[in-house]
């Protein structure tokens, strides 16, 4: 299609959105709810199938407003020129930073050393992210030998 340049940025924003959206589907939907809680905003949800009156953090909640604030100070670092090539890397890092320490707030299997698979999903793409980061500043740096002064 002659796409030389990398698009990342342009969906970084879009995603962080759509998942939020997503996720007061899944708060609607009752699914993907936290562990039980005593803070006042908790919530019964229904398919937990608890004893009458328990409440449960609202995971699926707390996801929306992180989704938006990063939308949001994505937005801003598009139009200040921060972060550029690295914007849907910087969101995607910052979701798995929430996602790692939101997981002890769900009602995940431990799988290893206390950990949940999820958790240990988060730590591995992490690292791919840090590395491909690291790449493309490299190469952001080199001069392009196409331009035309």
């Amino acid at each position: 299609m002659g796409i030389t340049t990398k698009t990342g940025d342009a969906f970084a924003v879009p995603i962080a959105v759509a998942v939020a959206i997503g996720r007061i589907a899944c708060f609607i939907a009752g699914c993907c709810f936290g562990i039980p809680t005593q803070m006042p905003w908790g919530v019964a949800f229904p398919l937990a199938n608890d004893p009458p009156g328990t409440l449960r953090h609202p995971t699926q909640l707390y996801e929306v407003a992180f989704h938006l604030t990063a939308a949001g100070l994505l937005w801003l670092a598009e139009q200040r020129g921060w972060l550029q090539r690295q914007r849907l890397k910087a969101y995607l890092l910052a979701y798995l930073t929430y996602r790692f320490g939101s997981e002890w707030l769900r009602p995940e299997p431990n799988y290893h050393w206390g950990l949940t698979a999820y958790q240990f999903a988060c730590l591995v793409l992490a690292a791919v992210l840090c590395v491909l980061w690291v790449a493309d500043a490299q190469v952001s740096e080199k001069p392009d030998k196409r331009q035309i002064v």
